[in-house]
């Protein structure tokens, strides 16, 4: 991706549940649709258990029953948005597992982004991949913003780009410069050093010299510090917190993990316990080694 095809969005894809965390992903969608001329699909979906029996034609009108009046619901919204701010809202229902609606949804309606609220987890869950919004973030074809209700700014006025040292990290960076562009944010990069040796580091620091020197030229605002740590995650959210930031940009494959190169436990725990939104981005499936920074 170069600057002058920077990432696009025309499309967001809200999955709606009536919680509150919903509510606020819907206020993020509205301010973004209004900036950048974008359409809402709002989406709805009712978890079902599939029948192969009589039983089977009854609850799928109690299924019929339940979408018609989810629609109904969400169309109420829809026309409030509309009316207020002149969004255009599309209202979808769907039944079915909630994740694999929201990835099939995402697809079928060519959704640029989906920004969906996470309700974190803790304790021993800590590195579950289990729930909804992480299994959206690593099946997504398309970025996804994961908000927690701990923070109630709307709009991005400061992003944090964490930068560690793997092939695929740099790759968000044209990511970031298009919703600095677009909310006329200023980019926090973070160097995240993970390894003792000084000949890497200082490599490694000419790297991220390149990056801020990459996002100057194309007119944002731009800072940068290096942190030193064990934890990836622990050290990028407490950057973000550090810089009162609105917004982490992260890669979905940042570690390998046990059960194959799907979500790293670093993507997972920034998602799962992230005070401040997180946009994960999947890597190109080009070989890392070759990019460069302006893709």
């Amino acid at each position: 991706m170069s600057s002058n095809q920077l990432f696009e969005i025309k499309r967001i894809l809200i999955p709606y549940d009536f919680s509150e965390t919903a509510a606020l992903s819907l206020e993020h969608a509205v301010f973004m649709a209004k900036l950048l001329k974008a359409d809402i699909y709002l989406l709805h979906i009712l978890e079902s258990v599939s029948f192969t029996s009589a039983f089977g034609a009854a609850f799928g009108n109690v299924d019929k029953k339940l979408e018609s009046e989810s629609n109904t619901k969400l169309d109420e919204i829809g026309k409030q948005i509309h009316m207020n701010n002149g969004i255009t809202v599309k209202s979808i229902t769907e039944v079915g597992r909630i994740y694999r609606k929201i990835v099939d949804v995402a697809k079928r309606e060519n959704i640029d982004i989906i920004i969906m609220g996470t309700h974190g987890v803790s304790g021993y869950k800590k590195f579950n991949v289990g729930t909804n919004t992480s299994k959206v973030v690593e099946e997504a074809g398309c970025p996804v913003i994961s908000v927690q209700t701990h923070s109630k700014k709307i709009g991005f006025k400061k992003i944090v780009l964490p930068i560690d040292n793997s092939p695929q990290s740099r790759q968000k960076v044209s990511y970031a410069l298009a919703v600095a562009r677009s909310y006329g944010s200023h980019i926090c990069i973070a160097g995240l050093i993970n390894f003792g040796n000084e000949d890497n580091k200082r490599m490694f620091k000419l790297k991220v010299d390149q990056v801020e020197e990459w996002l100057l030229q194309h007119g944002v605002s731009v800072e940068k510090k290096f942190v030193e740590g064990d934890n990836l995650a622990k050290m990028t959210m407490q950057a973000a917190e550090e810089w009162d930031a609105d917004l982490i940009v992260i890669m979905t494959e940042q570690e390998p993990s046990i059960t194959g190169f799907f979500l790293g436990t670093y993507a997972t725990q920034v998602v799962n316990h992230s005070k401040i939104p997180v946009m994960a981005v999947h890597p190109s499936e080009s070989d890392g080694s070759t990019i460069t920074v302006g893709y």
